[in-house]
């Protein structure tokens, strides 16, 4: 007969518990043989308890007892025990209460004093939800998963975003149904005690790249006033940030993110902040026709801002400086200064509206808004664009499930005659929406987006938007 050795292999697994019920139950072991012991890794393991015989110094003190003579006792309140060195975990309350005090603490990036409506802007708060502590270091878990649906009345090239600088002119008439979740984020807010000062390390990164693949979108060390690493650009004010649905937001809204090394410090009084910072750089520059060469980077861009918090109020105005390089083919860098101004102000006009307003404006800073820095201003030649863009809005809490925000923004470049006619100069951004909260995490939302583009040759087109969105908060 033919062996089987898989058949062999299975009846022995099968049959092994049964032969040893079989010598527990029919045979048991005398009293003074030995007795089962529960180790600390929930092993058990048999141990001669003859007390004749001698203990070596590496063995465990372990508790014994002979189950088959005596019941159980537990030992005595004070007795060495394996289970005395397990502590049942905390409550995650008892956690709650006292470290997460323990490592809050007011850092440059925070704007939770003007927290009304949707914000998709800041980091999650550093309170409740996935915490995890340890010794003298604690890391919140954030982030959420975001479905867009998306429907476009006339034609726009960016489907995911709205980008109006993306509205094609005199374009057949067409319309899109998009659904992705690619604004989806995960973030690592961890934060540690050194020498009774708080440091904190923040990453985020989500979605929305070519292929969906995952990307950098924060990563940053902050210590007392040095800030170190990739967050949003300090000529911004994320504080007056308008409250969309859509991923883009105004485009008159400064909502770059790139590394920087930052130092904030309080002057004259406790509401007055300086902040000053050396960011990294990059250029947009539109060569004449038949001009060939590469942009270059001869130095850092230099950025200030001077913040004012009030109660109920804040106000910011920031200010930039940059070099802006190009080198012809062949040739030396030709460079010029570029320089730029941002006011922005927030104020809760009352406990649940919000108000906020932005003026921008200066020269070669197109980039900061993805348009260029410089363009043909003659047959041979580029020079700065001018560009200004101001917008207002209001976010309102209608109760505490159900919020709107209201944005308008414009943006227009100081062109010449010397650029592609088709080339972009002016763009209008009105968004409005209605957010319902129907459970503690979890968001329903519907936006109207409306946007113009108007080309360097006076045509214009414009589209219509409407999108829903479900958020989910990670708790």
């Amino acid at each position: 007969m033919r062996s089987n050795p898989g058949l062999f292999t299975f009846l022995v697994i099968m049959l092994a518990p049964v032969w040893g019920w079989a010598q527990d139950s029919l045979y048991p072991a005398s009293a003074s043989s030995a007795a089962r012991v529960k180790l600390s890794d929930s092993q058990e393991t048999l141990f001669p308890i003859d007390t004749d015989q001698p203990q070596t110094e590496t063995a465990p003190r372990l508790v014994t007892y002979d189950e088959n003579t005596l019941p159980f006792v537990p030992p005595a309140p004070g007795t060495e025990t394996p289970d005395s060195i397990i502590q049942p975990l905390p409550e995650y309350t008892e956690l709650a209460n006292g470290d997460e005090a323990r490592f809050a603490s007011q850092f440059s990036t925070d704007s939770s004093q003007f927290d009304i409506g949707l914000n998709l802007y800041s980091a999650p708060p550093f309170t409740g939800g996935l915490i995890v502590f340890g010794p003298n270091v604690a890391m919140k878990l954030g982030g959420f998963v975001k479905a867009d649906f998306i429907y476009d009345f006339n034609p726009i090239d960016s489907t995911d975003s709205f980008v109006t600088t993306s509205i094609p002119v005199d374009a057949p008439p067409r319309t899109n149904a998009r659904f992705h979740a690619r604004q989806s984020r995960l973030s690592f807010d961890t934060r540690w005690l050194s020498d009774d000062r708080i440091i904190r390390i923040y990453v985020e990164g989500d979605f929305f790249s070519e292929g969906d693949r995952f990307r950098l979108r924060h990563a940053f060390g902050e210590s007392g006033r040095l800030l170190v690493g990739r967050t949003w650009t300090t000529f911004t004010d994320v504080a007056a940030a308008p409250a969309t649905l859509d991923f883009e937001g105004s485009v008159s809204n400064v909502n770059r993110r790139q590394a920087q090394a930052r130092w904030t410090q309080t002057i004259f009084h406790d509401d007055l902040k300086l902040a000053l910072a050396v960011e990294d750089t990059d250029f947009i520059i539109e060569t004449p026709f038949g001009v060939t060469g590469e942009p270059r980077k001869p130095s850092p861009d230099f950025v200030g801002h001077l913040r004012l918090d009030r109660e109920r109020a804040q106000f910011q105005v920031a200010s930039l400086f940059r070099v802006v390089g190009f080198q012809p083919t062949g040739k030396s860098v030709i460079t010029k200064s570029a320089w730029g101004l941002n006011f922005t102000g927030v104020i809760l006009a009352t406990d649940k509206t919000k108000v906020y307003s932005q003026i921008v404006f200066g020269e070669g800073i197109g980039s900061y808004r993805d348009l260029p820095d410089a363009a043909p201003t003659a047959a041979n030649q580029s020079g700065l664009m001018p560009l200004f863009g101001w917008m207002v809005g209001v976010t309102h809490d209608w109760n505490d499930s159900l919020s709107s925000n209201f944005t308008y923004a414009e943006n227009r470049l100081g062109t010449t005659a010397f650029q592609n006619p088709n080339d972009v100069e002016a763009t209008t951004y009105l968004a409005a929406n209605l957010i319902w909260s129907p459970l503690d995490r979890v968001k329903v939302g519907v936006e109207y987006l409306y946007g113009t583009r108007e080309n360097v040759n006076g045509a214009m087109g414009d589209a219509h938007r409407l999108q829903a969105s479900f958020i989910f908060d990670l708790p």
